[in-house]
C-alpha cells in the first residue's frame, strides 16, 4: 500500500523584531502607568488636607443644623505658643500646624463638689502628616489626680487610622482623593468613656464629611 505524504503547517514563530516591538510597547505602557501612579502619590503627599489659611470659611449641614467654621485672621497664642484660632459656630478652637502634624488644644475637666477641676490642658495630636494609607497615629496623656486620701489615674487615648481613599459627593461638589480617617477616643478616670467618629478630608479643602454618633455633617460651601 503506497504511503501518502502528509502536509503539516508549522506555525511561524514571531521574529526577533516582533519580540522587540512587543517588549518596547509593554515597557512603555508599564512606565506610563507607573509615572501616573507616582504623580498621583506625589500630589497627595504634597497636598494640604487640613488648610488653616486665615480668612478661610467652611459651611456644613448637619441634619437641620448649620455649622460655620472660620479661620481667624488675627494671631493667637496659647500655652506660650503661637497658634491658629478657628471659630466653630463662634466657639474658639486652637491649632498648631506644621508639615508633619496637626495638633489641637485639648481641655478636659472632672467635676468636683465646689467647681470643675481641669485635668488636661495641652495640644494633643490630631493628624500625623502626610497621610499614608493603612497607618495609625496615637496620642496619649496620663496624670494622677489626688483628692484628699483618694487618687485617680486619668488616661486619655486617641487613635487615628487612615482607613481608605475615597470620593465624596456633597452639594458643594465632588471631591476625589479623600482620605477617610477613623478616630477612637478613650478616657479612663472615675468612669471609662469611649467615642468614635470618622472624617473625610479632601486635598486643599479639608473636612468635607464627618460622621459621629449624633449624625453626619456635609460640606455645603467653602471660601478661601
Amino acid at each position: 500500500m503506497p504511503f501518502r505524504r502528509l502536509k503539516c503547517k508549522i506555525p511561524l514563530l514571531p521574529s526577533r523584531r516582533s519580540f522587540t516591538l512587543l517588549f518596547c510597547l509593554t515597557s512603555a505602557l508599564l512606565f506610563a502607568a507607573l509615572l501616573s501612579c507616582s504623580d498621583t502619590l506625589l500630589f497627595r503627599a504634597g497636598a494640604d488636607y487640613f488648610p488653616l489659611i486665615p480668612g478661610s470659611r467652611w459651611k456644613y449641614l448637619a441634619g437641620t443644623d448649620t455649622i460655620y467654621v472660620e479661620v481667624d485672621t488675627l494671631p493667637a497664642a496659647m500655652l506660650n505658643q503661637n497658634c491658629i484660632r478657628v471659630y466653630r459656630n463662634a466657639a474658639p478652637e486652637y491649632y498648631l500646624s506644621n508639615p508633619t502634624e496637626i495638633r489641637r488644644l485639648v481641655v478636659n475637666t472632672i467635676s468636683r463638689p465646689n467647681a470643675p477641676d481641669t485635668v488636661e490642658y495641652r495640644f494633643g495630636l490630631l493628624y500625623q502628616l502626610p497621610f499614608v494609607l493603612g497607618d495609625s497615629s496615637f496620642d496619649r496623656f496620663d496624670t494622677i489626680l489626688v483628692y484628699g486620701p483618694d487618687t485617680i489615674q486619668f488616661t486619655h487615648l486617641v487613635r487615628a487610622w487612615v482607613a481608605a481613599l475615597e470620593s465624596v459627593s456633597t452639594s458643594a461638589g465632588d471631591f476625589y482623593d479623600c482620605y477617610r480617617i477613623e478616630f477612637t477616643e478613650k478616657i479612663f478616670a472615675r468612669e471609662t468613656t469611649e467615642t468614635s467618629w470618622t472624617e473625610w478630608l479632601a486635598p486643599e479643602i479639608g473636612i468635607v464629611r464627618r460622621q459621629t454618633a449624633q449624625g453626619e455633617e456635609f460640606l455645603v460651601e467653602y471660601q478661601r
